[in-house]
């Protein structure tokens, strides 16, 4: 049984679906890779919204968003 680790991301959890970022032979490959978009996507959070903004509206990074590793078995068919 071959087993791939699939980085999978939602950039709006109301309104979008999840999609394949990356695969990954490797768990830790993909919680790697996930890691680094998470960064990622927080430093543009950051430069996007000042802090009074994000204290006048009270929203937080990644509220909205979803960054999950699903475990996938490869089928021959």
């Amino acid at each position: 049984m071959d087993i791939v680790y699939s980085f999978m991301y939602c950039d709006c959890i109301h309104e979008s679906a999840s999609y394949t970022v990356s695969l990954h032979k490797t768990k830790k490959g993909a919680e790697i890779a996930m890691e680094f978009h998470k960064a990622e996507k927080k430093k543009e959070f950051e430069q996007m919204y000042s802090k009074e903004e994000l204290k006048e509206y009270g929203f937080k990074f990644g509220q909205m968003e979803d960054w999950r590793v699903v475990e996938t078995e490869l089928n021959e068919i």
